[in-house]
């Protein structure tokens, strides 16, 4: 007999995700509440957002981040960028 899994199996590739983003310096997974793609498609820079609510709604938003991560009790995202190599990381949260 094969035993029920407690999960579902989601392949972010049926979502519109490149293979070459999907790993640890690109995707971040906040509890089981949310999942973050930082991603470029053509030379636009995007952060996917995937609410495990309802994962078949990747929401997609022109972001250029180097760390992206959902706040997991609410839509907030928090993200880190450096404008250049001078200067220090900046720091911002949205909701």
């Amino acid at each position: 007999k094969t035993a029920l899994l407690p999960f579902e199996f989601n392949c972010l590739q049926n979502l519109g995700i490149n293979p070459a983003n999907i790993g640890f310096s690109t995707l971040t997974m906040e509890s089981d509440k949310f999942i973050c793609i930082r991603e470029k498609v053509g030379e636009q820079a995007q952060v996917v957002i995937i609410d495990m609510a309802d994962p078949n709604t990747p929401i997609r938003r022109p972001i250029s981040a180097d760390s992206a991560i959902m706040n997991p009790a609410s839509k907030v995202i928090a993200l880190k960028a450096q404008l250049n190599r001078r200067t220090d990381p900046i720091h911002c949260c949205f909701n």
